[in-house]
């Protein structure tokens, strides 16, 4: 787990249970730790789920609960934890319609696209006419995008 080295006050015994939930949560599930910080007696842990092959995520409360259950017991009760989940996305279902229908929601035609994302005319003509399948990439470039437009609407 990255950042367990900060947490210097866990003993071998803690340390090694909490390395060996880490290694089975992340080679059967792909869910994977880190400690992004420990001051003033507040552990901050970041939890994440990537794309697994039996296609089960769990939910950010779902992270958040498995987290807190490798760290009972083994830290002082002064001590706080502070989760961040960060629960799998999944863009299979994201396609050309989705992206016309943002791109109407948020009032943006095709040009707009090209000086967004520095794509070229044809690229964008392709993708919206449904010529050419959209790879794990392009499906993420354009849902990051709608999502950030959204998020910082004015």
């Amino acid at each position: 787990m990255k950042g367990l080295e900060l947490l210097n006050f866990l003993t071998e015994k803690q340390l090694e249970f909490i390395e060996a939930a880490e290694l089975s949560y992340r080679r059967f599930a792909r869910i994977y730790f880190q400690i992004l910080s420990f001051d003033n007696n507040e552990i901050i842990l970041k939890v994440w789920q990537t794309e697994n092959p039996d296609k089960s995520y769990l939910s950010a409360k779902e992270l958040a609960s498995r987290a807190k259950e490798m760290f009972t017991n083994k830290i002082p009760e002064n001590i706080k934890l502070h989760i961040r989940p960060i629960a799998f996305n999944s863009l299979e279902h994201f396609s050309a319609s989705d992206v016309e229908h943002e791109m109407t929601e948020l009032g943006l035609k095709a040009k707009d696209l090209v000086k967004l994302l520095n794509v070229n005319k044809s690229t964008i003509s392709l993708l919206l006419s449904k010529n050419r399948n959209m790879s794990k990439a392009t499906k993420a470039m354009f849902y990051y995008l709608f999502k950030y437009l959204r998020t910082n609407k004015a």
